[in-house]
């Protein structure tokens, strides 16, 4: 077969409850095998689905990047379908677009976006249920967002990086990390150059102790400088952490028409009269 194969980016939403990660892994189902398994019965091509992010189980995405290489002619929008009708119902691909031969999805990428839903409410809630970390009590918004305020930019996160793990350079820059109001609780929106594993589930562990009243907001500079994974609040589950979007210097989906579903109400600035979910500050 003469010429080179064409390279395609999928854009994949999905259910992290469902797979065990995203990564391909020996006895477990997986995202990445979900997406291959599916490719294979629409060509026969055994592919190999590249993501932005390995996500950890039970960690969801609306804006997964994939790529891969393929010696189909299939049209973009005739991918999307064909994967699609293969696809169980826990993911979704959301997008298809032909790329430049030597776009990657991870190395290619500026920034990521990731949101950590927190759900506020004496009693479970179920319509939120594997989507959201459940918080009992009222949490003090005022006192999270200056904790938040701390630990925007350059850094060294050390702090935040998963326990155990050697690393070499753990300096990233954390451009946006700012806290939502939305129905029933937060939304923690983390935005930069790049996470360490584990990174924005122990950001928002660190949050969630100072909201609760347990920590003042200056602690998470204090653990931010210590560097110390141990002084960090408890890594947050990974039911609350979605992958948002994935930035490139030329995003591969610019030209879609803008998607009007979103998996989450749009947050919106807490009103100054509503007390529910949040605690007041003395």
């Amino acid at each position: 077969m003469s010429g080179k194969p064409r390279r395609l980016a999928l854009l994949v939403a999905y259910r992290g409850d469902a797979f065990h990660g995203f990564q391909r892994q020996a006895g477990s189902f997986t995202v990445q095998e979900a997406l291959e398994a599916a490719w294979s019965s629409v060509t026969g091509e055994a592919a190999v689905m590249h993501g932005s992010g390995r996500t950890d189980a039970g960690v969801h995405a609306w804006g997964q990047v994939v790529h891969f290489s393929t010696w189909s002619a299939l049209p973009p929008e005739r991918v999307r379908e064909a994967l699609n009708a293969y696809l169980c119902e826990q993911v979704v691909v959301r997008a298809a677009a032909e790329v430049e031969a030597d776009f990657h999805a991870r190395a290619s990428a500026i920034a990521k976006h990731y949101i950590y839903r927190i759900a506020v409410s004496p009693t479970r809630p179920v319509l939120a249920n594997g989507l959201a970390h459940w918080q009992r009590t009222p949490l003090d918004l005022d006192a999270m967002r200056e904790a938040a305020g701390l630990l925007r930019g350059r850094h060294d996160f050390r702090a935040f990086a998963a326990a155990g793990r050697p690393l070499r350079d753990a300096t990233r820059t954390l451009t946006d990390l700012r806290i939502m109001v939305t129905r029933g609780g937060f939304l923690v929106h983390a935005r930069g150059n790049g996470f360490l594993y584990r990174m924005v589930r122990n950001l928002a562990g660190t949050l969630i102790e100072v909201g609760r009243g347990r920590r003042a907001p200056q602690w998470a500079a204090a653990v931010l400088e210590s560097r110390d994974r141990r002084r960090a609040g408890a890594t947050a589950p990974p039911e609350g952490l979605l992958m948002w979007r994935v930035h490139y210097r030329r995003d591969p989906f610019a030209a879609l028409p803008r998607q009007a579903a979103r998996p989450y109400p749009e947050a919106r600035p807490a009103p100054r009269d509503s007390h529910a979910g949040l605690a007041s500050r003395p």
